[in-house]
């Protein structure tokens, strides 16, 4: 076994519950129904249909349930719709540097316990854990770099964490290491262009290949466990790294690192849409001669550079638009799932906004990554007048933080009637007092949407 497979191997095994801080254990809290609002909020977009629909095709004796219909399929079927529907409406967290969403593995964390009875410790321990693998490897290797995607941390940490749930010994849980790592190195192509459902679904497949590499691994399959440092492994394929340090009992968890969305949108797009708010009301629409945004290289490569991205003709591509978001910002005034319906997408009057828009990178704003997410935004109007606004920290940012009353305004705002009130109510009672739990399942049993 190589040196960094063993290293992260070691942390997950020995870790413990009562080695978790306090303040971990409610960041987790947070972060799980921040993402169980957002797979309420996705239910109805198309991905998350066809995703639900596909899972609705199969049939196994070890089952799990899609959220929703609470329709019985594969646990790895299960773990891949729920995934979808966490991930589709790019509003769960965030590392806040272009390394994707930890929260997405969730979705893996509960296929499994649906199927295998969980307690809360269990599974809160399992889902810092998650954090702790994902974070660890973005901070060790931004694999991006090299055009691999960020899902592949999210099956890493999903498969540790499901093994950790599973109670598989040393052994197993480093060939679900390598089992889930070696046939999943996922292409970063899904992020460039005029973007596609995938997109949002990327995070949902990762899911699933972190529970089918577990139950191989329990079941006794090996896999090559020099996946990391051995001749073809990750460190060939994305570059030779030194995994980061990990925390010992009551340390610092990266749990609480990651940042938390308001508006559903690429992280990098908080800023912008924030900045504009700011000042909408000093604007009138129809009198903008220009628009130009400022921000550090990320975001611009990210969001704010090709061409697609004054042109944007899916959802996918419109929320890694700054353009789009700026527009929409201004133009309705808030940015939200309906504000990629065709009708506002395709407004004659956004277009317009949106092909005023220039998208500047400015080195200046780097030195502020990553501990800032600047935007320098500048309105100008045709009178020569100039509106200027600017946002470092947007609200969900580790430096201004969602309060839980505004995670619990995010989730009423998200269900919209989808989970009846009397469910609702009573599934954030519980997920606010999850290590209390006997079996984990009965949170996937309040997931049920009202036909």
């Amino acid at each position: 076994m190589d040196a960094t497979l063993q290293k992260i191997t070691d942390f997950a095994f020995q870790l413990k519950y009562d080695d978790l801080t306090p303040e971990a254990i409610h960041e987790c809290k947070r972060r799980f129904i921040d993402s169980v609002a957002c797979a309420i909020g996705g239910y109805n977009a198309e991905p998350c249909v066809i995703a639900r629909a596909v899972a609705g095709k199969a049939r196994a004796d070890k089952t799990a349930r899609v959220f929703g219909t609470l329709e019985r399929t594969t646990p790895e079927l299960a773990a891949f719709a729920n995934g979808v529907m966490i991930r589709y409406l790019d509003l769960n967290d965030a590392t806040g540097s272009g390394g994707g969403h930890p929260s997405d593995a969730f979705a893996a964390l509960l296929a499994v316990t649906d199927h295998h009875k969980t307690d809360g410790k269990t599974f809160l321990l399992a889902s810092i854990i998650v954090y702790e693998l994902y974070l660890g490897f973005f901070a060790g290797n931004r694999i991006r770099n090299r055009g691999w995607d960020h899902v592949v941390y999210t099956a890493l940490a999903g498969a540790a964490g499901i093994a950790k749930i599973l109670g598989l010994d040393h052994a197993r849980m480093a060939n679900a290491l390598a089992l889930v790592l070696t046939p999943n190195m996922a292409l970063e192509v899904v992020r460039r262009g005029q973007l596609t459902m995938w997109k949002g679904c990327a995070g949902g497949n990762a899911c699933r290949n972190a529970v089918f590499a577990a139950d191989l691994a329990a079941a006794g399959m090996t896999g090559p466990t020099t996946v990391f440092e051995g001749e073809q492994g990750v460190w060939n394929a994305a570059g030779k790294f030194d995994w980061p340090s990990l925390p010992g009992p009551q340390g610092h968890f990266r749990v609480a690192d990651s940042q938390l969305k308001i508006y559903p949108c690429e992280y990098h797009g908080q800023s912008p849409i924030e900045a504009m708010l700011a000042i909408r009301d000093q604007i009138d629409p129809q009198e903008v001669e220009a628009i130009v945004v400022r921000t550090y290289w990320f975001a611009w490569s990210e969001i704010g550079s090709e061409p697609e991205k004054w042109n944007p003709t899916t959802r996918e591509t419109a929320d890694h638009s700054i353009p789009f978001l700026v527009s929409a910002a201004l133009l309705y005034g808030w940015v939200d799932a309906a504000t990629y319906s065709k009708e506002r997408m395709f407004d004659p009057r956004l277009r317009a906004l949106i092909q005023k828009v220039e998208v500047i990178y400015d080195k200046e704003l780097d030195k502020m990554q990553p501990q800032s997410v600047p935007c320098r935004l500048e309105v100008r109007l045709k009178n020569g007048e100039r509106r200027v606004s600017n946002v470092d920290h947007p609200l969900g940012h580790i430096r201004n933080p969602a309060s839980d009353k505004d995670i619990e305004r995010k989730f009423a705002g998200l269900n919209t009637g989808l989970v009846s009130p009397r469910r609702a109510s009573r599934l954030l009672r519980l997920c606010w007092k999850l290590e209390e739990l006997e079996d984990v399942s009965e949170i996937v049993s309040l997931l049920r949407i009202q036909p």
